[in-house]
């Protein structure tokens, strides 16, 4: 173990006394069920289910819809397998909740702390672990190791910022992801950053939130709405953040002046901020229904619908006529996944700080699918020739045929690192 390696440790375990008061400080402030805390420990009522299980974990929504998208995968490979899937948000958790194919189990992550996660890995005792994106944990990875499951860190993605740092520390670094035996990374820039910092060869599999076929919502699910709708027109901004909520709204504002009867649907990326947006629309004189309040298609006096809950998002892509997607409009979040509203045929109008899907908005760019914008005025126009002129689905067959054999590739790479299947 490094010097830096075992300081980490050492520190943790004096700190972890601590974290039963940090997780109640997270309480207070909503962020933490207080029916979970225990999970947080490693301590649960739930048995370890008799058969092969998966561990994999995901920080918040983006990475945990990824998870299970590559359990549905690897559940048709191996029937009998379980995954025991954990996260870091409680929106994650319900978003698991609506989400999950058969055969899940959710927790909410453990401290990093060494007493929580022995106690973890000994109740779980997983057969194998996959880890998202970029999430690393010293002292779980460290015991991993220690009791021989294999693992795999798959969408590898990390900023220039954290890349560095692990350059700085390559006796360490090469520690840390020796623990996982594939390492599938989702842009050269990962890739480059880890060989330097780890000596190893890193395969650039790409971004596998561009390789999942999505199911489309019930057509007559979608008929139902717009029918109650008396076909308004509809523009969605799906997925916003603080300071893109009256991005859009003010490029609506614009748009209602000139298109009469169009309706804004807002999806928060976080829909705990359903009711602040609400009021937000109503200070700026919008009659707004908030859908986790009410339920009913929204009448001909409703300007916004806030459709603050999970697991729908889908829903509101289908049903809508436009769409703007956040997350990079606002600096430093990295944009969001536009897959799923391109599979649908939908074309897209995102902002410009797109970071952590470069590669994705540059080739959809290139099929006519993306739109990048700066301004709420672009935004305006954006709306209102999509409700004026009827728009043609984007062409992506062979976008979607590359992006899939990545997708395979990290599957074998699970599917071999996993003992033979127990009896379920």
């Amino acid at each position: 173990m490094t010097a830096s390696l075992a300081l980490y440790r050492f520190g943790t375990r004096l700190l972890e006394p601590l974290a039963p008061w940090l997780v109640e400080q997270r309480i207070k402030k909503g962020k933490e069920n207080p029916d979970r805390i225990g999970e947080r420990f490693g301590v649960t009522q739930i048995a370890r289910p008799n058969a092969t299980l998966l561990w994999m974990h995901g920080a918040s929504v983006g990475e945990s819809r990824l998870l299970l998208d590559v359990f549905a995968a690897l559940r048709k490979r191996r029937p009998n397998l379980r995954a025991l899937v954990t996260t870091q948000t409680t929106t994650s958790a319900d978003m698991i909740t609506a989400w999950a194919p058969p055969g899940v189990i959710h927790q909410m992550a453990p401290v990093d702390g060494p007493k929580a996660v022995e106690a973890f890995l000994q109740h779980w005792q997983p057969d194998g672990a996959v880890f998202a994106e970029g999430e690393i944990w010293p002292n779980m990875l460290g015991a991993l190791k220690a009791h021989g499951v294999p693992a795999a860190l798959v969408n590898g993605r990390m900023t220039s910022k954290t890349l560095k740092s692990w350059n700085s520390r390559k006796t360490s670094a090469q520690a840390v992801f020796s623990t996982f035996g594939f390492i599938g990374a989702a842009d050269q820039l990962t890739a480059d950053g880890l060989h330097a910092a780890t000596d190893r060869r890193i395969s650039v599999v790409g971004n596998l939130k561009t390789a999942t076929a999505i199911t489309a919502p019930s057509s007559a699910a979608v008929s139902d709405f717009r029918t109650a709708m008396n076909a308004r027109p509809i523009v969605l901004a799906a997925s916003t953040h603080p300071g893109e909520d009256e991005f859009a709204l003010d490029a609506f504002t614009e748009v209602r002046v000139r298109k009469l009867g169009v309706l804004m649907i807002l999806v928060p990326r976080h829909p705990d901020r359903g009711d602040p947006i609400a009021t937000l629309m109503r200070e700026r004189g919008m009659t707004t229904q908030q859908w986790s309040k009410d339920k009913s298609p929204p009448g001909a006096d409703i300007d916004v619908l806030v459709a603050d809950t999970i697991g729908e998002l889908l829903f509101w892509y289908a049903v809508s006529d436009a769409v703007y997607l956040g997350g990079a409009t606002e600096e430093g979040i990295g944009g969001h996944n536009p897959i799923e509203p391109v599979q649908l045929g939908k074309r897209v109008f995102t902002g410009p700080h797109g970071f952590n899907f470069r590669e994705t908005f540059d080739a959809l760019q290139d099929t006519g699918a993306i739109v990048v914008g700066n301004s709420y005025q672009e935004l305006a126009d954006y709306w209102l020739n999509a409700l004026d002129i009827a728009q043609p689905a984007p062409t992506l067959g062979a976008f979607f045929t590359a992006s899939r054999a990545p997708f395979e590739q990290t599957l074998d790479a699970i599917d071999a690192m996993l003992p033979v299947a127990r009896n379920a």
